[in-house]
């Protein structure tokens, strides 16, 4: 009977990191995610033009595009851009940054959401939250969109609303992504590895049908059952 004891004990030090770990990857599966990224191959070749669907430079210095009237997206704005946003008509600014925008926008007409993201760990209950954001904000005006350079963050969101809102497939939304002139391609491999991973029916599924997670165990259901709130909110802009 010892010697079973002694034997049980070490498979049962073994089985709370095996609990822990099944824990982990049910609530942050992208945690777990490999870090092996596959990126397309090249859309365009060296004479094609650029398609004209594609987000439309303003200021490639800036990397100030817009992707429709309602939309733009940007590398991090400074003081002296407000006037030309406003110019714009834009209304919402969702910052992807860890930090704050209260340095640069100190204009109380404009809207400041801050969703920080980090691109290597991002989950669809984050782009999720960003993309009704988005909706909700194109309601009222124009909405820009950045990070710090424009590029990973801003890409990946972007490329979800072109599949999402527009229509667009995979591949076509990660062509523009990556040769739509927002810089280097490998400066968007975390936004490619989401992509390339992403369940677009599951997405799809949930953002449409008003839920807040693709996951059953995400942390804003549990959070709604909690407070008896109901998740699957009309409000939501689908």
């Amino acid at each position: 009977m010892n010697r079973f004891k002694r034997v049980m004990r070490p498979a049962a030090w073994l089985a709370l990191p095996l609990a822990l770990l099944a824990i982990v990857a049910l609530w942050r599966p992208d945690v777990l995610r490999s870090d092996e990224v596959a990126f397309p191959p090249r859309f365009l070749t060296a004479q094609a033009p650029r398609p004209t669907g594609w987000a439309q430079p303003l200021d490639e210095e800036f990397r100030f595009y817009t992707l429709s009237p309602t939309l733009y997206r940007s590398a991090l704005p400074q003081a002296d851009d407000v006037a030309e946003l406003r110019a714009r008509g834009i209304t919402t600014v969702i910052n992807f940054y860890q930090e704050d925008d209260a340095a640069w926008l100190t204009d109380a007409s404009m809207a400041r959401v801050h969703i920080p993201l980090r691109g290597d760990r991002v989950t669809d209950t984050e782009v999720i939250s960003v993309l009704r954001a988005i909706r909700a904000g194109e309601q009222r005006g124009g909405v820009l969109v950045h990070c710090k350079h424009g590029q990973n963050r801003t890409g990946l969101i972007t490329a979800m609303y072109r599949i999402v809102y527009d229509g667009w497939t995979r591949e076509e939304a990660m062509a523009e992504m990556l040769e739509g002139g927002f810089g280097r391609a490998e400066r968007m491999d975390d936004a490619v590895g989401y992509l390339n991973r992403v369940d677009l029916a599951d997405f799809k599924q949930a953002i449409l049908g008003g839920e807040c997670s693709t996951n059953p165990l995400a942390w804003c259901r549990l959070r709604a059952w909690l407070a008896g709130d109901d998740e699957r909110a009309e409000d939501y802009p689908g």
